[in-house]
């Protein structure tokens, strides 16, 4: 089994006139198998859609995205799950009328968040079974104790963690985070990074996109950079912060070591 769990190839997107990833020769790079990889850039640099991208919610113009050497490519967004790729949003998906329990129980026995799965209550199948895990994989991101709360009860930083459950009880071979720390409390913040970084311990490959980059670069391994959807740097956090490309682009003289 190779190294690189996923293999970014030549990946362009293009919205009319204009290639949002990708640039002259299309984006490339690997994610080896147990890595917890910082995506960051300035705004506009194509972050987002590239996760877009690799989950299936776009089609790439050109190129290709592999996991454990499958081409996602030609796969619907539905059925990547099934193939051990996770994927959180910069806006949380929770259905509000369901108990936190209840919302990390859905998506188990589906390979897609399905309205349908819900009205028909499908993902009582096993409900035993379900329910354990559900409840292990909310002890593992510190919601154990509002496990029969209403969605509407929780915190911006604890819906972000619902939403990281959510995505654990499929146990995804990879993560993908959008802006894991977007409306969290800095109190909570450290709570969040040690639970990345157990995650990252226990040998799941994390893909964190966030602009907050003291956050990002104390957990990552490596981290990649982007610039007007091209590849503009990649390296350790200690590289990069002293990159001068990165510095004069996007992080400014503060973050060199």
């Amino acid at each position: 089994m190779t190294d690189d769990i996923l293999v970014v190839n030549k990946l362009t997107k293009q919205f009319g006139g204009l290639k949002a990833v990708g640039g002259q020769g299309g984006l490339s790079f690997n994610v080896k198998r147990g890595a917890l990889v910082g995506l960051i850039g300035p705004n506009g640099a194509g972050k987002s859609t590239t996760f877009n991208l690799i989950s299936g919610v776009l089609e790439p113009s050109s190129g290709s995205v592999a996991l454990n050497g499958k081409d996602l490519s030609n796969i619907k967004s539905s059925e990547i799950a099934s193939h051990g790729l996770g994927r959180t949003f910069q806006t949380p998906r929770a259905f509000t009328s369901l108990s936190v329990l209840e919302n990390v129980m859905v998506g188990a026995g589906s390979t897609g968040e399905r309205l349908t799965s819900v009205f028909s209550g499908s993902w009582r199948t096993d409900e035993a079974d379900i329910k354990s895990k559900a409840i292990e994989v909310l002890q593992q991101v510190g919601l154990d104790d509002r496990i029969g709360d209403i969605v509407a009860n929780l915190s911006g930083g604890e819906l972000r963690m619902l939403e990281v459950a959510r995505q654990l009880i499929r146990d995804p071979e990879i993560l993908l985070l959008d802006e894991p720390t977007a409306g969290v409390d800095p109190s909570l913040q450290g709570k969040l990074s040690s639970i990345l970084v157990d995650l990252h311990n226990e040998g799941r490959t994390l893909i964190v996109v966030e602009h907050n980059l003291h956050f990002l670069l104390s957990i990552a391994d490596v981290v990649i950079v982007l610039q007007n959807g091209e590849l503009l740097a990649e390296g350790t956090p200690n590289e990069i912060k002293n990159d001068q490309r990165v510095i004069s682009a996007y992080l400014g003289d503060e973050y060199a070591a």
